[in-house]
């Protein structure tokens, strides 16, 4: 049997793909480093090695492609959180979404600092999708602090759960910008114990 070559247009297809994903990249890189406001499209067209006009033809405008970025992360979050508290309940529910988020911004550093150092700006346009991305980890532990306390104020418990998704973050940029040297188990296990959700080497 011949082998089927694949068609010109999926070859085009998969090097767009390649392309965005290219683009990405080094605009996440450039932003976290340099902030989103003093990162032109000519930097990122250069660091990704492509014309600016991709840029264009790819996301529309500067605004397309920091949508795309905090998008893309979003998604990829909400993904691994459900993953992770998929059948579980209670503490154990508390402990995967921590442990989640930490190992999120270990291996997303850079668009989770792009998107944290977005997250008070105001002013910006795309505003919804990093309240989204906010909103993806409170609410997976606001659903496991209430399933583990159904009679628990929700405004109360809305509060503590915007609380430890906080420290959670806090702990875990310090951590990757302070004291990389840090392994990831030692540092869960302090987040852990801060947020009272365990006792050290408890895992």
């Amino acid at each position: 049997m011949i082998a089927q070559q694949p068609s010109p247009v999926d070859g085009r297809s998969a090097r767009r793909v390649d392309t965005r994903a290219a683009i990405l990249a080094a605009a996440t890189r450039l932003f976290a480093a340099n902030g989103i406001s003093a990162t032109s499209l000519d930097d990122v067209a250069a660091a990704a090695g492509i014309a600016k006009g991709s840029i264009f033809y790819n996301f529309g405008s500067k605004h397309g492609l920091v949508s795309e970025l905090i998008d893309d992360y979003a998604n990829r979050l909400e993904n691994a959180l459900n993953e992770a508290t998929v059948g579980l309940t209670g503490s154990a529910a508390l402990r995967a979404v921590v442990a989640t988020l930490l190992r999120s911004l270990e291996e997303h550093t850079d668009a989770a600092r792009v998107l944290l150092s977005e997250m008070f700006r105001t002013d910006r346009t795309w505003l919804a999708g990093i309240e989204r991305w906010r909103q993806v980890g409170l609410r997976t532990m606001l659903d496991a602090m209430l399933d583990a306390d159904p009679e628990a104020d929700r405004a109360s418990t809305s509060l503590r759960a915007a609380a430890m998704i906080g420290a959670t973050l806090v702990a875990g940029l310090n951590w990757l910008v302070f004291n990389p040297e840090l392994d990831y188990e030692r540092v869960l296990d302090a987040v852990e114990q801060t947020l009272g959700l365990g006792e050290p080497g408890d895992r």
